[in-house]
């Protein structure tokens, strides 16, 4: 698995961090994004996730920024990790992802969590228990 990934769109950086705790896969995205990249946005996610992962917690303590398009990338990325032996959650959402997730309803669509530690606890045992 690839330490960083840093995908370079017109004038948007995303980079994002990956990490494994306890089997559970960790994508730390740190930026913003718009609508109009979220193709990148899509293949920044993707390409961390290898095809035996079961369970990913997405933490976004440092998005500042997300857009309806990046949120429909995240539903899509939260039903590869959907079925029996499988989870996903996101943990910390700063303020105005918390915003777009509560406005869009996706906050009762998805696991949220405070605490990435907690996700990724919550994550692990769901995954394990199936």
């Amino acid at each position: 698995m690839r330490p960083r990934t840093l995908i370079e769109a017109n004038c948007m950086d995303i980079e994002i961090g990956w990490s494994r705790d306890s089997g559970v896969l960790v994508a730390k995205p740190v930026g913003r994004v718009y609508s109009a990249h979220y193709i990148e946005w899509q293949a920044a996610l993707m390409s961390g996730i290898e095809p035996d992962d079961r369970a990913m917690v997405l933490d976004c303590e440092e998005v500042t920024y997300l857009s309806s398009a990046g949120l429909r990338v995240v539903l899509e990325t939260s039903q590869r990790f959907e079925g029996p032996g499988r989870a996903f959650a996101l943990s910390r959402p700063t303020k105005g992802v918390r915003k777009v997730l509560a406005a869009s309803g996706f906050d009762k669509i998805l696991p949220v969590f405070d605490s990435a530690d907690k996700a990724i606890q919550a994550v692990g045992e769901q995954a394990a228990a199936s």
